[in-house]
């Protein structure tokens, strides 16, 4: 992930540099199609990563709940009834 942002960083330096020194209309054109093609893969990236991240979440939730369902059965189980002793 470092990596990728840190080449993103390089990338985004030469094409800011090769933008500023573009001539005509053809460079200029280019220039901004590589800087608009790099803002799109950084998007993608953090979509990527938000999904990631929620994937995650859920699980977790889900993990959470089950865990919490069991100690519930557990608890129950051990607790009984509450009629545990009946005088005579």
């Amino acid at each position: 992930m470092a990596q990728n942002v840190q080449t993103d960083t390089a990338t985004l330096s030469q094409l800011v540099t090769a933008s500023e020194s573009a001539v005509g209309n053809l460079q200029v054109s280019q220039a901004t199609n590589e800087l608009l093609a790099l803002s799109i893969k950084q998007q993608l990236q953090i979509q990527s990563m938000m999904a990631a991240q929620y994937r995650a979440s859920t699980l977790e939730q889900g993990r959470n709940a089950e865990s919490e369902t069991q100690s519930q059965t557990a608890f129950s189980n051990f607790i009984g009834s509450g009629q545990a002793y009946t005088p005579q």
